[in-house]
């Protein structure tokens, strides 16, 4: 099964950072991270960008994932 890093800019901490997410190939919703990567939404959007190429995704593999676990 494959996943996904993704940030949604309404999932942040008490201090304002974002925290990241983890859409799963096949499920509906996702998952919150106990990480935060800061304040800065590109920067934060870069960084799962980052990990998600690391794990062997492209830009549009992954946001297939993360939209297809919106869908009910």
């Amino acid at each position: 099964m494959k996943t996904a890093y993704f940030i949604n800019q309404t999932v942040v901490n008490e201090k304002g950072e974002y925290i990241p997410c983890i859409a799963k190939e096949g499920e509906t919703g996702y998952y919150k991270t106990d990480w935060a990567w800061g304040r800065d939404l590109k920067v934060a959007e870069q960084i799962a960008d980052e990990k998600n190429e690391g794990m062997g995704l492209t830009k549009k593999e992954a946001m297939t994932i993360v939209l297809r676990s919106m869908r009910g």
